[in-house]
């Protein structure tokens, strides 16, 4: 095997025993905690971190008197990192505790959505499973539930308010991520600045749009669309020319963007959720579902929180 095929593979020092304690402390658990969630003693979850500390040449967590305080710059860095290689080794590995997916799956997905993981996770599904056709249609959420209701879709991704619920899919809706929606702006601006609020928004059926002018309304604030796309990148480059407000979830925001909240006068906006839903209910439409859902990330956590499972992939005894 070549130099270059063995880098690929890997520094062999580096265990996912390491990468479990460490994911585990980042979390604010303290050594004793992770230690029975990864059935170790305190002072084996002590030793794979000084051994990963060691390998990586760097401190990864900030201790006090014995206590975990919070992650070092080169801990924030490498965070990301650990809890990608976790979670691609849980999702095989609970892939492969399953009959292979095979059929067409015609699954819809938010066009005005930042969905790289989710469309890293359907590379991966195909990649896993190479009898199945899947047929991805973009669209905007409102259509997309609506195609749903007329049968043409198997599955779908939409956003939709908090409390918003579906009666004609409501057994079969699946919570991939929460997030907070924010008022934000080019610069720092009051609520009583302008007359009419400048906005910088999404086309109609989107939930953000709606959330933002029932604000608005709620306030008896008049506003008007200084800049309408369903591109999320066109909105923000809007923003930071400083065409007017515009209304994104944290995850979205750039670092030149400036958030207007309460305190600059601005009413509160709802929480937004990314859901799935199953129309479908073949045995392989249920199995992408949780496929996805894996993949997906924690249930509301954009930080991308998930299962650990153990080193013989037994999902019992995952860490949560």
């Amino acid at each position: 095997m070549s130099d270059r095929s063995l880098y690929a593979l890997g520094d062999r020092r580096v265990t996912l025993e390491h990468l479990r304690a460490f994911v585990l402390l980042s979390r604010g658990n303290g050594f004793n905690e992770a230690g029975l969630q990864l059935h170790r003693t305190q002072s084996a979850v002590t030793q794979s971190l000084k051994k990963l500390e060691k390998i990586l040449d760097c401190k990864l967590i900030e201790r006090r008197q014995g206590h975990v305080s919070g992650l070092t710059a080169e801990g924030h860095r490498f965070l990301p990192a650990a809890y990608e290689i976790l979670h691609r080794m849980n999702e095989a590995i609970v892939s492969m505790q399953r009959p292979e997916i095979s059929g067409r799956i015609v699954i819809g997905v938010p066009d005005d959505f930042r969905l790289i993981e989710l469309h890293g996770a359907i590379s991966r599904c195909l990649g896993q499973n190479r009898n199945l056709r899947l047929e991805v249609v973009a669209a905007l959420s409102s259509q997309l539930l609506d195609s749903l209701e007329r049968n043409l879709l198997d599955v779908a991704i939409i956003k939709r308010v908090v409390g918003t619920e579906y009666d004609s899919f409501k057994d079969n809706v699946h919570l991939l991520r929460r997030e907070s929606l924010r008022w934000v702006a080019a610069q720092s601006r009051t609520f009583d600045a302008d007359v009419e609020i400048p906005l910088v928004i999404f086309p109609n059926g989107c939930c953000y749009r709606a959330a933002a002018l029932a604000a608005l309304n709620g306030a008896s604030k008049r506003s008007y669309n200084a800049y309408t796309s369903a591109s999320y990148e066109n909105i923000k480059g809007a923003i930071s020319a400083g065409l007017g407000i515009g209304i994104l979830p944290q995850s979205a925001i750039a670092s030149n963007h400036h958030i207007l909240d309460v305190h600059d006068g601005f009413p509160p906006l709802p929480d937004i959720e990314l859901v799935m839903i199953r129309a479908c209910q073949k045995n392989s439409t249920k199995q992408l579902v949780h496929f996805l859902s894996l993949s997906a990330g924690g249930i509301n956590d954009p930080a991308g929180n998930f299962d650990i499972v153990d080193d013989v992939g037994d999902p019992s005894r995952a860490v949560q």
